[in-house]
């Protein structure tokens, strides 16, 4: 495991079917997002990272980084499903005319997102396949029942087949419709390590929880 700042990777969006989807580029690997924590739940995460990746008996032959970032700390794993041709745009790289053109394109064609159900999504991101909801900390405060603006991002875009673009959009609707908020109204739904708690879960103990 390496842990990196995030000015020591070079950043890309990787095609992935019909989304874009977030990568890293180091030592000319290419690396995708395995989980996301909060910037200050740096330990957490180096801990997550050597209990489930680095001692794991498979996980632990690919190359992992963990990476910090503005407002996340991310574990990165090496991913050789995708290679250079899928590669949509790097930081710091001039793009080329045929991948503007393509990228164009991609933007007539945006999801109509009015036509999806936010109750229906929302029901399912709140199930046992939905996003990862637990107790997290931030500046010594504990926020139980929460899950991440930047997983739920991940979730959406993976479950409706849309761009992230798309999913932040969803998750904006769904947030104004009152399904869920942010844990202090601070921000409205942002694709960042922020915390946000299902309306349902406000007055819920985590001992009398079925979710």
């Amino acid at each position: 495991m390496l842990l990196l700042d995030n000015t020591e990777v070079k950043h890309c969006k990787l095609k992935d079917k019909e989304n874009l989807i977030p990568g890293v580029i180091y030592s000319n690997k290419i690396f995708t997002r395995a989980k996301a924590f909060p910037k200050e739940e740096l330990e957490v995460a180096i801990k997550e990272c050597r209990e489930n990746f680095l001692d794991h008996e498979e996980r632990s032959k690919i190359p992992t980084l963990l990476i910090k970032g503005k407002t996340t700390v991310g574990i990165w794993m090496e991913n050789k499903r995708y290679k250079k041709e899928d590669i949509i745009q790097a930081s710091g790289d001039r793009q080329s005319s045929s991948i503007k053109s393509a990228e164009q394109d991609s933007s007539k064609s945006t999801t109509d997102t009015s036509r999806i159900s936010t109750r229906q999504i929302a029901s399912k991101m709140r199930s046992d396949k939905g996003v990862e909801i637990k107790t997290r900390r931030h500046k010594l405060k504990l926020y139980q029942r929460c899950f991440l603006g930047n997983e739920a991002v991940d979730w959406i875009s993976k479950e409706v087949k849309i761009s992230r673009s798309d999913a932040i959009k969803v998750g904006q609707k769904m947030l104004e419709k009152g399904f869920f908020s942010h844990v202090t109204d601070d921000h409205n739904f942002k694709d960042e390590g922020l915390f946000y708690r299902f309306n349902e879960d406000k007055d819920k103990s985590i001992w009398n929880s079925n979710v």
